[in-house]
């Protein structure tokens, strides 16, 4: 797997994480009683977001790993390919053999 897809499943674990975060808040009050799936105790809404967080955290610091703290990916993201989308990646290159 290419470095730049790496990062990028790395960035979408973010995204996915906060929202997450978002429908937790919306969906539960802040004072419900949740049961931690990883140790089965009780955890309160704070307690799950400080959870979340630290995950997103960990991911951040793969991501560091991943990038040498940034210095093995300048210009890895630069191209003209969305490195998401595999469809808009084939949309463009047609573009470009018909030019």
């Amino acid at each position: 797997m290419s470095l730049a897809k790496n990062i990028n499943e790395k960035l979408d674990e973010i995204l996915n994480l906060r929202s997450e975060i978002k429908r937790m808040k919306k969906e539960l009050n802040k004072k419900d009683t949740l049961i931690n799936p990883q140790t089965g105790k009780k955890a309160t809404q704070a307690d799950a977001l400080k959870l979340v967080e630290e995950i997103i955290n960990q991911i951040k610091d793969d991501i560091n790993e991943l990038t040498n703290h940034g210095q093995n990916v300048r210009d890895i993201f630069t191209n003209e390919f969305y490195i998401n989308d595999n469809m808009e990646d084939k949309r463009i290159a047609r573009n470009n053999n018909n030019k």
